[in-house]
C-alpha cells in the first residue's frame, strides 16, 4: 500500500507532515512515495493562490492561521520548527535537487538536511551558493546534485509531476493520495489515516 505525498519544501506544512509520516506508516503499515512538484506550478495551473495572498485583506483569517499553527506545533511536540525569515521561497533548484536526490539514492538524507536548513535553522536555501555549502557542510555530493538539477531531463521531469498532481487534483501542497482519494493538507491526516484502516 502506498500513498502518494505531493510536496515542496517551501511550505512549511508539508515539513509538518514529514515529521508525521513515520508515526503514520508504523500506524498503518503504508509507505509514501514522495513526489516533488513545484507549489508556485500548482497554484498556477489550478488556480489557487498562497493564504497570504487570498486572505491579504481578512486579518483575522491569518491571524487564526498563526494560531493553529502554534497549536499543531505543540500538539506533535515539534520544538525545533522556526519560521524561515526569507519565506517565501524560490524552491525550483531545490526541488529539482529532490529529483537528483531520488535518482542518485539519497532522497531520504537530502530531504532531511533541506527542511533542517529550512524550517529549523533559518537557512536561505534559494541561494544556489549556500544550498551547495549547506550540502557538502552534510557529506552530500553538491557537485553530482547540481550536474542532474541543470539537466533538461529533470526541469521537464518536475514540470510533468507539478501537471500531473494537478490533473489528478491537487491545487495545492501538502496533498496527498491514495486510491482514487485525495487529501489535501495537515489538519487532514486524520482522515486519511481513518481512510486506510477503513480499507482494512
Amino acid at each position: 500500500m502506498k500513498v502518494d505525498f505531493i510536496f515542496d519544501v517551501a511550505s512549511p506544512n508539508a515539513y509538518f507532515c514529514h515529521k508525521l509520516i513515520p508515526d503514520f506508516k508504523k500506524r498503518t503499515g503504508v509507505e509514501f512515495e514522495y513526489v516533488p512538484c513545484l507549489l508556485g506550478g500548482i497554484m498556477k495551473l489550478s488556480g489557487n493562490q498562497p493564504p497570504f495572498v487570498a486572505f491579504a485583506d481578512i486579518p483575522n483569517k491569518n491571524k487564526y492561521q498563526s494560531i493553529e499553527i502554534e497549536r499543531f506545533i505543540k500538539q506533535h511536540h515539534l520544538k525545533e520548527f522556526k519560521f524561515n525569515s526569507s519565506f517565501p521561497m524560490n524552491t525550483v533548484q531545490l526541488q529539482r535537487g529532490a529529483l537528483a536526490a531520488q535518482e542518485l539514492g539519497i532522497f531520504e538524507r537530502y530531504l532531511e538536511v533541506i527542511l533542517e536548513a529550512m524550517w529549523e535553522k533559518d537557512i536561505n536555501l534559494a541561494d544556489l551558493d549556500i544550498l551547495k555549502s549547506t550540502l557538502s557542510e552534510n557529506n552530500i555530493d553538491a557537485e553530482s546534485l547540481i550536474g542532474i538539477i541543470t539537466s533538461q531531463a529533470c526541469k521537464d521531469k518536475l514540470i510533468a509531476n507539478t501537471t500531473d498532481a494537478v490533473n489528478r487534483g491537487a491545487f495545492g501542497v501538502p496533498t496527498f493520495f491514495y486510491d482514487d482519494q485525495i487529501f489535501f493538507g495537515k489538519d487532514h491526516l486524520h482522515q486519511l489515516e481513518e481512510y486506510i484502516n477503513s480499507k482494512g
